[in-house]
């Protein structure tokens, strides 16, 4: 590829909420596999390949928004509650066709810190994300309190050393989105130091 190709992949790559997503549409299986596919060349030392997916589709969306507002219930103190939450996480079932909750599992030996095992997790969501527009896939990588919580780890059967890392929470785009025009906050040249 050239660099302009790559270049242009990279900038136009955004994510897509449900309020642009379509009601009750659905991606086809095979175009999750081919997601899922490209996570599996993301660079990882000592090949420990420590990306691990749990995918929910079709009635088991359904299931895990329901387990999304119990594990909110549950952990969130009373003075912090907000039942509109609960009421967004529910209707959110009607915009998603597929959840992929993204986890990295340890290496057994720990040959390598841990961080670097989530940095190559990382790497394969970044995999996947960039090819979602070429699929007519909307999506995003979504994280925060519940992914990170016991209960979650619990609901996933996750090893002690694993962690669950946030949920791609993918739709079908609605027709005519605007394109987003991407531009960083501040010019790299600004976040260099060159020695």
């Amino acid at each position: 590829m050239k660099y302009t190709e790559i270049s242009n992949l990279v900038k136009t790559r955004f994510s897509w909420y449900p309020a642009q997503m379509k009601s009750n549409a659905k991606i086809p299986d095979e175009s999750i596999w081919k997601l899922l596919e490209l996570a599996n060349y993301a660079p990882n030392h000592k090949r420990t390949e420590p990306w691990r997916f749990v995918v929910f589709s079709q009635e088991k969306v359904k299931e895990f928004y329901t387990e999304l507002a119990s594990i909110y219930t549950t952990i969130t103190p009373k003075d912090d509650f907000d039942q509109a939450k609960v009421k967004k996480l529910q209707q959110r079932v009607e915009k998603i066709s597929h959840v992929i909750v993204i986890v990295m599992r340890r290496d057994e030996k720990e040959r390598v810190p841990i961080q670097e095992e989530e940095y190559a997790v990382s790497c394969a969501v970044q995999n996947m994300l960039l090819a979602t527009n070429s699929l007519d896939i909307a999506g995003y990588w979504g994280t925060g309190k519940l992914a990170y919580s016991k209960e979650m780890k619990d609901y996933l059967n996750l090893n002690e050393q694993d962690k669950c890392m946030g949920f791609l929470q993918l739709g079908v785009p609605i027709e005519n989105l605007p394109k987003l025009e991407k531009k960083p906050m501040s010019p790299i040249e600004d976040k260099v130091d060159w020695r």
